[in-house]
């Protein structure tokens, strides 16, 4: 007797196929995101400090107000300019390959270690898992948004980043020694918890965040690998 309905497996097999094509334009927009902030935000706000310093060399402050005005605002626009650099690096992604979820996440850290200085490191049991292209893209997902949040806001300075099994599951973990947070506080605007909660109830997974001030986080993700259609 067939476990499916005729034209069930079918209807999976697409199903499958336009998540694998939303993903890809999701990556897309991430990077066109990433080259119109810095071909026209960044080089704007760069123009714009030029010309206000040398008009600067030139001028006459009329009050020692006048001047540190004049020079807040100088010093915000270099903020401005090297906070948009910061959101070009966390847009920047690792993509999976034909060597599968391990090596992409090896080269995660990697790239956060050169990057962005993070003290991160992977480890995996060395286990290959069957697992689909869309769910491997999303627990990278996952764990490129977690250290982002680390490198921003934990001020750690031990990572680890780990793909093991454990009773049949799938475990993604990453934790940190850093100052920790209260979830049910977080700041309003801080996208990145509701993304990876997001991500993890698409997979159908567990979280667990285990964090607290001054203790430190570690998330972790637990999903059953699903059958590969």
């Amino acid at each position: 007797m067939p476990t499916n309905p005729p034209g069930e497996l079918d209807q999976l097999q697409a199903e499958c196929r336009r998540l694998a094509e939303a993903l890809a334009l999701v990556e897309r927009d991430r990077q066109f995101l990433g080259y119109e902030i810095h071909d026209g935000v960044v080089q704007d706000l760069t123009a714009a400090v030029m010309l206000l310093e040398g008009a600067g060399h030139q001028a006459t402050f009329t009050s020692p107000e006048g001047q540190d005005n004049y020079a807040g605002g100088v010093r915000l626009l270099h903020e401005s300019i090297a906070e948009a650099r910061r959101l070009i690096r966390g847009l920047a992604t690792v993509e999976l390959d034909d060597r599968g979820l391990a090596s992409a996440l090896e080269r995660l850290a990697t790239k956060f270690r050169a990057d962005h200085g993070l003290p991160v490191t992977f480890a995996s049991d060395g286990k290959e898992w069957n697992l689909p292209a869309s769910v491997q893209h999303l627990l990278l997902r996952v764990a490129q948004e977690s250290l982002y949040n680390v490198w921003k806001h934990a001020r750690a300075s031990r990572v680890e980043l780990r793909l093991a099994g454990s009773d049949g599951r799938l475990e993604l973990s990453i934790a940190d020694n850093g100052v920790g947070f209260d979830p049910a506080r977080a700041p309003a605007g801080h996208f990145g918890l509701a993304g990876i909660r997001a991500r993890v109830a698409v997979l159908g997974a567990d979280l667990l965040l285990d964090t607290a001030p001054a203790h430190g986080t570690r998330i972790v993700v637990r999903l059953k690998p699903p059958p590969t259609v």
